[in-house]
């Protein structure tokens, strides 16, 4: 829109010019009126890519038909001249901003040989020796001011690219933790009914069967994790999906009960705010809480206690989860989950989401034994 109205306003100085003052030589307005016409020309996309041949193109042009006035010089150019000089100093602009660095220097160059010779236009008769050069290089100061506002709108463009794509890249990896945090959790309940289901095969098929109908269950959670992940991905590419909102307090009660029913029956849950808690910090607290039972899962005794409570302290929301192995448990053999080949980044991606939301975050074994995490957000 800014080009549009500056070609309009060009044409329409150039039109009132040529009314209102004798005709200048064909040399001096056709070159400004091509010029002109391919200032609002580049307003268009899909001319960009010949931003660079435009350019030059009106540059060669403009320079060839200024020598050739000079040859016989009539009226001097008047608004002619300084229509023709806008329109080239907006084309050097663009170009420096928008064109490949091998393409703009060459177009620029020739822009800018015919932005200095239009000076020798604007006199009459037009200087020569020592006055054309210091007329020209005084005409040129805009030339410079223009490929300096292409650069500096450039480097704009650049370091709006490179947050675009670091953003991306941020997104991506909260993706990844996400996965982590939902799908480990839910993958790691399949693991221990399977062995449940193994034990249970010959005793009671009874019991088995049920174990595999919890597999089925969690794989399916599983599985619609992964998707709303990859859907996400989507978007992130600019794809139209429509992400389904990730879960927070109200879907905590669910997530009790299937750890319980994993294993760990005493499991106790309170979740007490007395007041509405934000988006962010629930979907925050309902990971921790994943998070927190998965490593139970993993490391604690079957059959331990597990409290979870989220409440309100002096203006806060805490959220803790602490396991404690009873004395019949304390001898049983830990749950049998496959050893990862690398620390877990479970723990150290919910530290940094706390921290991202002004909160605080640790975790860390209790004075009586087990395992506390604890986060706390103002």
């Amino acid at each position: 829109m800014r080009l549009l109205a500056g070609g309009l306003v060009a044409a329409g100085a150039l039109a009132l010019a040529l009314v209102l003052r004798p005709l200048p030589s064909a040399l001096v307005v056709v070159p400004a009126m091509l010029t002109a016409a391919a200032m609002w020309l580049v307003r268009w996309p899909r001319a960009r890519p010949h931003l660079a041949a435009i350019t030059a193109a009106t540059g060669v042009t403009g320079a060839a038909c200024t020598l050739a006035w000079l040859a016989d010089p009539g009226t001097a150019g008047g608004p002619s001249t300084y229509v023709h000089t806008v329109a080239v100093l907006t084309l050097i602009t663009l170009t420096v901003r928008w064109a490949a660095i091998r393409q703009a220097v060459p177009a620029v160059g020739a822009a800018a040989i015919s932005e200095a010779l239009l000076a020798l236009q604007i006199t009459q008769p037009p200087p020569s020796g020592l006055d054309a050069v210091a007329l020209t290089l005084f005409w040129s100061i805009g030339t410079a001011g223009a490929i300096g506002l292409g650069a500096y709108l450039r480097t704009l463009d650049r370091r709006r690219v490179e947050a675009v794509r670091q953003a991306r890249r941020t997104q991506r990896l909260q993706l990844a933790r996400d996965l982590h945090d939902f799908v480990a959790h839910d993958v790691s309940a399949m693991v221990l009914q399977a062995q449940a289901a193994q034990i249970l095969l010959e005793r009671d098929p009874s019991e088995a069967a049920a174990a595999l109908r919890a597999i089925e269950e969690d794989g399916a959670r599983a599985l619609a994790s992964m998707d709303r992940t990859v859907r996400m991905l989507r978007e992130l590419e600019g794809e139209r999906a429509s992400a389904e909102p990730l879960p927070g307090l109200d879907d905590l009660p669910e997530l009790v009960r299937r750890f319980a029913d994993a294993g760990f029956p005493d499991t106790e849950m309170r979740v007490e705010p007395s007041g509405p808690v934000p988006r962010e910090v629930a979907t925050t607290i309902y990971r921790i809480v994943v998070e927190a039972l998965t490593n139970v899962r993993k490391h604690a005794p079957a059959g331990s206690s597990v409290a979870i409570q989220v409440s309100d302290e002096t203006g806060a929301v805490v959220v803790t989860v602490a396991d404690h192995a009873h004395d019949h448990a304390r001898d049983q053999t830990p749950p049998r989950l496959p050893a990862a080949e690398r620390a877990g980044v479970g723990l150290t991606g919910l530290t940094e989401r706390v921290q991202a939301l002004g909160g605080e975050f640790t975790a860390g074994r209790a004075a009586g034994g087990g395992w506390v995490v604890k986060a706390v957000f103002p």
